[in-house]
């Protein structure tokens, strides 16, 4: 049998852009319904003409079909019921929130794809069409994770379809050795070691594709002669993927002879016409395809895939509107964990605690909207911003409202502390409690007098420190908890505090616990960090710095503004600067900390930007995004950090991570192995879910952050850099990189690539540091050394201890509410400097 060539055409709807605002005009939605209802035409006409043309169908649920088209468009709604009815086209899953779903928990995840399928607001493709529509998932964005393989099949989804595409608009084509055309036209089949489901996995491709190939006959074309020449010549499946909205369906104005000898300037009607004649290609949908066709090879990847820049997550991720944003839906998360461990302890479940997480909850699916972080670059449209700000702050509201419902105030002096599970349980992920151990730092009241001593319930003393800063004091002890435990404590006023046995020691040029030396230089620089007495850098273990304009600055002088021996805490604090144009100053200040029996070092920073006029913008852009920005901000290195890791083609740097569905995975930085990425700019493939962590094999350094200070989906990308055979790793722990995007498989004319990044044909693999412009960055990290490839379970309960703090039942005298109660959202949303453009 002669093989044959299948097309399929899939339009990806979603009406809620981070880019445009909420108007029925060019400026909103109303691209979107005009460029649908001309492929709608075009579909039709074809159909009427006898042109088999069919069409696949993903839109996300609650803000297209359920809320936007129903008022606007109901007739594109119908259209697309009629031609599915009629078995023309094929209606596919997305999510329902279009969300972020590998940063999802699991209870999260299980709401929005079974609401994606069917909801009471009836807005599931299951409710709008039918019982016939294909259960195949493809995420908004391209995003997975490895732990997605056990939860799509229990929801009957059985088939996930990613980009395997040759430009920085892509899911996998860079995450696995390059495939074969037999193979990439094909279904694979997805797998990760340890989990014992796998996925058919369906490669797609887009727009930049095509223009790599120029036009659509002459890639059908390179793909036939790519069949005929295999031994035993089988079927191909193009599977071609763009967003609904894409002027691209449309078409573009151009001269008659442009428009004739290119047909992608003729929008979906041109791209139809293109292949007539061409006996040997097939219209179909990728279910059609699947029914006939087995998946052709095995493939596994063990990154956190995206579509955004540098083939990753970067552009959800690194403005500095996600850190705030997401540090919001992280403690609204921790606050309902919290609610739920109180009242599996004292049973009282009201109704008003019920009400107010219920609304914490769907405030959260609506937050978690890629629209809501990405991928526009380098700022959020300002409306979209200031919805998530609100979702944000209402999720935060509901949810501490419902730990108030069942607290009450400690006894006076006393306090307890709560370790719980990491997540919400459903039948398919369990969240365990684990024991853990870290370093406690509660806020004080202005009330609290000058001494304290620390007891436990017993009365048993306990060495803690009492630490003040810009007029505020907090209490710091070490605490250990077992898994689910509530350990009471008890102050008492006026005393002073225990003393440990071997206290931190604070010199002129160290600070120093029983497991952990740090030594410092004479311009203040972290010079040697030792663990066991092993040295974990051979270059300055931390280094802050900004590139503006091209030019790249480091802090090359830290001032010690302060030190302080504690007992049981030992402080430095320091103050670095760095000089941009016109003399503004960028002003970093760090507080370094050792606690006593801890080998981790804590890290806190704070970074003051200087407001630069608005300069190098896009007029027309910024007119959508509603805001000016200075796109000489390229890079922010808040805290970069230099460990002495050294990767080798026999044991490469493994990047460990763990996600919000509880799972640990891990991948190979050496994409040099199986392809031209020999070192990469930037990867951020790591949801961080509490840490992340990165290994040579022999010795590793885990990050990790916390929502009593900033929290982001992902927040820490990497660097790799090759000295001769090997390979380092720069950690950016709440930082940007920019730099060069990576290489591709078979690009062919490399037109597709030039025009995203050299022609500013994709606006997401722009620097995402103008966002930090004017602002205050602050976020506290916990450092940690480890022997071995993966970290430790212990670290690992350790990290996630600090990343969502024990709960906290305090008194009305002496402890104040922790950072994690409450959340801010000033700055989001708002006009933040309206200066003129320079250069637009």
């Amino acid at each position: 049998m002669t093989p044959e060539i299948f097309l399929a055409f899939r339009f990806h709807g979603n009406f809620y852009h981070s880019y445009r605002g909420d108007t029925p005009d060019e400026l909103g939605f109303g691209k979107d319904i005009r460029v649908i209802r001309r492929i709608i035409e075009v579909l039709d006409d074809c159909n009427t003409r006898g042109i088999p043309v069919r069409a696949t169908w993903d839109f996300e649920n609650y803000f297209s079909l359920e809320k936007i088209m129903p008022t606007y468009c109901p007739d594109l709604i119908q259209a697309m019921q009629r031609r599915v009815a009629a078995g023309l086209d094929e209606m596919e899953l997305m999510s329902y929130n279009n969300g972020l779903v590998n940063a999802h928990t699991a209870r999260e995840f299980e709401a929005v794809m079974q609401r994606a399928i069917s909801n009471p607001a009836g807005s599931g493709v299951k409710d709008l069409f039918g019982t016939n529509y294909a259960p195949i998932v493809r995420p908004q964005e391209m995003m997975f994770t490895p732990a997605h393989l056990s939860l799509y099949p229990t929801l009957g989804i059985k088939t996930i379809s990613l980009y395997y595409s040759s430009i920085p608009f892509t899911g996998f084509s860079n995450l696995i050795p390059k495939l074969t055309p037999y193979e990439r036209y094909n279904p694979l089949t997805l797998t990760y070691p340890g989990i014992e489901r796998s996925m058919t996995l369906l490669p797609a491709y887009n727009i930049g594709d095509l223009a790599n190939h120029l036009t659509l006959r002459r890639w059908l074309k390179q793909l036939r002669r790519a069949q005929m020449a295999m031994p035993e010549p089988q079927d191909f499946l193009l599977l071609f993927d763009q967003d609904a909205d894409d002027q691209f369906w449309y078409g573009f104005d151009a001269p008659a002879g442009v428009k004739r000898h290119f047909s992608t300037t003729r929008g979906l009607q041109g791209l139809v016409e293109d292949t007539l004649g061409l006996d040997y290609v097939v219209f179909t949908t990728p279910a059609a395809y699947l029914h006939d066709h087995a998946p052709v090879k095995t493939v596994s990847f063990g990154q956190d895939s995206a579509d955004g820049s540098f083939d990753g997550l970067s552009s959800w991720a690194e403005k500095w509107s996600n850190h705030r944003l997401f540090t919001g839906l992280e403690r609204a998360r921790l606050l309902e964990l919290q609610t739920r461990r109180l009242q599996a302890e004292t049973g009282l479940q009201t109704q008003e605690s019920e009400a107010h997480l219920a609304a914490a909850f769907e405030d959260r699916i609506r937050l978690l909207s890629t629209t809501h972080f990405g991928m526009a670059a380098p700022v959020m449209n300002l409306t979209r911003e200031g919805i998530a700000r609100d979702l944000t702050r209402d999720a935060v509201k509901h949810a501490a409202a419902a730990f108030a419902a069942v607290t009450a105030p400690a006894p006076q002096n006393t306090f307890s502390l709560l370790d719980y599970p990491r997540g919400d349980s459903t039948p398919n992920v369990q969240y365990v409690s684990h024991p853990s151990r870290g370093l406690v730092r509660l806020p004080l009241r202005d009330s609290a007098p000058t001494e304290l001593r620390l007891s436990d319930g017993a009365g048993n003393g306990l060495p803690s420190a009492i630490l003040e800063r810009d007029g505020k004091r907090e209490l710091l002890f070490v605490a250990s908890l077992a898994a689910g435990e509530r350990r009471d404590f008890c102050l008492e006023p006026g005393t002073p505090a225990l003393q440990p046995v071997v206290p931190v020691r604070v010199g002129s040029d160290s600070l120093t616990n029983e497991m952990t030396c740090l030594h410092f230089d004479a311009d203040g620089q972290l010079d040697l960090l030792e663990f066991f007495g092993r040295p974990v850098n051979s270059e300055a273990l931390l280094s802050s710095a900004v590139t503006y304009a091209g030019k790249t600055v480091r802090v090359q002088h830290w001032q010690t503004v302060a030190s302080h021996t504690l007992g049981t805490v030992g402080v430095i604090r320091q103050r670095g600067s760095v000089s941009i144009a016109a003399g503004k100053e960028v002003i970093f200040e760090r507080e370094l900390l050792l606690a006593g029996g801890l080998p981790y070092l804590y890290a806190s920073m704070r970074v003051t930007f200087p407001l630069t006029p608005a300069a190098r913008f896009s007029v027309g852009k910024s007119r959508r995004l509603q805001q000016e920005w200075d796109e000489n901000w390229q890079e922010i290195m808040p805290c970069e950090l230099r460990p002495a890791l050294s990767g080798s083609s026999d044991s490469p740097l493994r990047v460990w991570k763990h996600n919000y569905l509880d799972s640990v995975t891990s991948f190979s930085l050496d994409y040099g192995h199986y392809s031209h990425n020999r070192q990469l700019d930037e990867a951020n493939n790591a949801i961080t879910h509490g840490w992340v962590a990165v290994s040579d094999g022999r010795f590793g350094l885990l990050v990790a952050q916390s929502a009593d200070s900033a929290s982001s989906v992902a927040f820490c990308p990497l660097r790799t850099r090759r000295r001769g055979n090997h390979a380092r790793v720069r950690l950016n722990p709440f930082g940007s990189y920019y730099g060069r995007q990576y290489h591709y498989p078979d690009p062919d004319t490399h037109l597709g690539i030039l025009m995203s990044t050299v022609f500013s044909g994709a606006d997401q693999i722009k620097p995402y540091a103008p966002s930090y412009n004017g602002r205050v960055h602050e976020f506290s990290l916990l450092i940690a050394p480890y022997c071995g490839d993966a970290p430790q379970a212990e670290l690992q309960y350790d990290a996630e201890a600090f990343a969502y703090p024990y709960a906290v039942l305090n008194d009305e005298q002496m402890v104040a509410d922790p950072a994690h109660r409450s959340w801010s959202g000033e700055g989001l949303g708002e006009t933040f400097h309206p200066l003129q453009p320079q250069n637009g």
